[in-house]
């Protein structure tokens, strides 16, 4: 099943002590950029079908017209222009007419199509167009944002499983108990509640839009209602967890040596019914993909969903890459985009990752503009979460940067939780830059309100339309950014100021951090040594929000738990004036006492009200997963076996 080839993952690990051979990641077949392979035959179509057209499929009648221009006399000249003239307005009169037929059509389908597009661990100054060091390249993303609308000031959240959960039901995840910096971990019990039942791509479905997921879901899966293909999508293409390996797809089981596959393929039947593969489907899946790099995957099935999209219904396509999660497997031909000058192994990688990226993108909107469907499209793209600037250990980086602001991945400064974003599409105004304030639960009303659905529950999010449509004013005055009692922090941003109580994030995580240069530790992947500390780290850490959790007398609602009001615990700061959030403006008397007052009240009213008790992700001592395993073992056509991720709680079911 291993292709052996000369084509090879890049191994740039600047301390080869870091791993041994043994861990090294697999060869991988030979592999043929979509973009070279896709985009470029996009062009290819177009060139043959103007040539066949003007050129190929002219008559010796019309080629002799043709000479008449060049060669022939004053007079057929003249006739033939009367000629030209003539055929020019029949073609505005059907051109007309058929633009009023075409019209009349969308009026049937008045709802656009909406491509919504994640990536994954992208820092602020991760992008091209923010970018100010000029070490990363994405000129497909940054050409595609000045189509419309980039969102300067985007709010999500610290960490991946929560800024998720609130992009899908437009509601604060401590509404449910999804809260803090505690992403799912590979099996895990727990998973999205089921209460949470009118989500994104439900009230998109609830509308008339065929729905598809592609790629990182990271939402549970111990059971099938917690899989996607439960929660409003047709059909789901894509990984369960958090991360794996870009080429082998593989992950790691918590506290074990289990490596176990994860990229899936479910869709719903007619009669709404899970359609579950076979064991040689799974099987051939498995075969078809190992090896295959990552991006090429996602990309190449959004592609296919596209050409394959029947037109008489709206679609709803989400596409969540890995890219630039690690760990950073990059590709040469990536790699030979990275500009010269950065000579960090790390940044390269990261940067690579990135280009990979901006390339996937471009397949999608080839694909979109192809299919004739680009003009009737809305295109969101979105972070999840800030850039992760360290690894599992303070001297290894995972390449991020969201400078200019402070932080990273896992905290509540601004570099954490403030990410790219813009959107695109009929309607949007081109070529803007909005400053105002915007939060990732805004998605769902936002797209509620445009294809005419009432959302079920109460949401945090707002509709923004008239921001997006008429460059109006946000409809939001602030954004809670965390409420989690279980670490004693909290977040909330009101206009220009912020409150942050008790710690924004642990060290190594308070800096503002420039790119890396120079030689570094390069933090290649899952399976090193230092993985496995910091995932004893986070084990140790859960085993402590149990503890605390169990505790008879520990009332969830008391704001107390987060962080009393004090000069010790609250810091204030003012966005506009200090977006590094560089100097603390709480003190114990004056004026920006009383506005850090008001911003601790909201988080204690919330805290009183609305906050539920946490869901425990990464439930630890074995307790994780029942009696039986949290994986499938797969027979595969060369006969070796390979563990595979599936919902064992309803086992089953499988």
């Amino acid at each position: 099943m291993r292709v052996e080839t000369s084509r090879k993952p890049v191994n740039s690990v600047a301390d080869e002590t870091l791993i041994t051979p043994s861990e090294s990641f697999p060869s991988a077949p030979k592999y043929e950029r979509f973009h070279d392979r896709g985009c470029s035959a996009w062009r290819r179509k177009f060139s043959l079908f103007y040539k066949e057209l003007f050129i190929e499929s002219q008559d010796s009648e019309t080629r002799e017209m043709i000479g008449i221009f060049t060669n022939g006399d004053d007079g057929k000249r003249q006739l033939l222009v009367h000629h030209y003239i003539l055929l020019v307005i029949c073609i505005v009169i059907v051109a007309i007419v058929t633009l009023s037929i075409t019209l009349t059509v969308r009026l049937k389908h008045p709802k656009p199509n909406v491509v919504l597009i994640v990536a994954d661990d992208m820092g602020y100054n991760d992008i091209g167009y923010y970018n100010q060091h000029n070490d990363i390249r994405t000129p497909v993303l940054d050409s595609l944002s000045q189509e419309g609308m980039r969102l300067d000031r985007y709010y999500a959240l610290a960490v991946c499983t929560p800024a998720r959960a609130a992009l899908f039901t437009g509601r604060y995840p401590f509404r449910y108990g999804m809260q803090g910096s505690r992403p799912i971990q590979y099996g895990t019990k727990a998973g999205l509640p089921e209460s949470e039942d009118h989500l994104l791509p439900q009230v998109m479905k609830e509308a008339g839009y065929k729905t598809y997921l592609v790629g990182k879901w990271h939402l549970g899966f111990s059971k099938w209602i917690y899989t996607p293909i439960t929660r409003g999508y047709d059909y789901f293409y894509g990984m369960y967890g958090g991360f794996a390996d870009y080429f082998t797809h593989e992950s790691a089981e918590p506290e074990s040596d289990n490596k176990v596959f994860d990229l899936h393929e479910h869709e719903l039947g007619e009669d709404g019914e899970i359609v579950v593969r076979s064991t040689k489907d799974k099987a051939k899946l498995i075969d078809a993909t190992y090896n295959v790099y990552s991006e090429t995957i996602f990309t190449e099935k959004a592609v296919e969903i596209i050409e394959d999209h029947d037109q008489k219904d709206p679609l709803f396509l989400t596409v969540c890459y890995m890219n630039p999660h690690s760990p950073l497997q990059a590709l040469d031909e990536d790699l030979a985009r990275v500009p010269k000058h950065v000579d960090n192994e790390i940044r390269r990688n990261f940067s690579a990752l990135m280009s990979s990226l901006d390339y996937g993108v471009e397949g999608i909107v080839s694909a979109l503009k192809m299919k004739g469907m680009y003009e009737e499209t809305i295109i969101i793209f979105t972070g999840d979460n800030g850039g992760a600037v360290q690894g599992p250990v303070t001297s290894h980086s995972l390449g991020g940067t969201n400078y200019p602001y402070r932080g990273g991945k896992w905290t509540n400064w601004e570099g954490g939780v403030r990410v790219p974003a813009f959107i695109v599409g009929p309607g949007i105004p081109k070529n803007v830059s909005s400053n105002a304030l915007f939060h990732i639960t805004d998605w769902l009303p936002t797209l509620a309100k445009i294809v005419n659905v009432k959302p079920k529950k109460e949401l945090d999010g707002v509709d923004q339309t008239d921001l997006l449509l008429h460059s109006g004013s946000s409809a939001r005055s602030d954004i809670i950014l965390e409420l989690d009692p279980m670490v004693h922090q909290a977040a909330i941003v009101k206009g220009n100021y912020k409150l942050i109580v008790g710690p924004a994030g642990s060290k190594p995580y308070n800096d503002i951090y420039e790119p890396l240069n120079g030689s570094a530790v390069f933090y290649k992947g899952m399976y090193t040594k230092q993985y496995k500390e910091f995932s004893d780290a986070v084990t140790q850490l859960q085993h402590q929000y149990e503890e605390a959790s169990s505790k008879s007398d520990y009332n969830i609602n008391d704001m107390n738990n987060v962080g009393e009001f004090s000069a010790t615990v609250v810091s204030l700061y003012n966005l506009n004036h200090d977006p590094s959030e560089s100097h603390d403006l709480f003190t114990d008397t004056g004026r920006f006492r009383n506005i850090a007052r008001e911003l601790y009240d909201v988080l204690k009213e919330k805290a009183e009200n609305e906050m539920v008790k946490l869901i425990l992700y990464g439930q630890s001592g074995g307790k994780y997963k029942d009696s039986t395993h949290s994986f499938e073992e797969i027979q595969l056509g060369s006969g070796e076996t390979m563990n595979k991720w599936y919902p064992w709680l309803d086992a089953n079911k499988k």
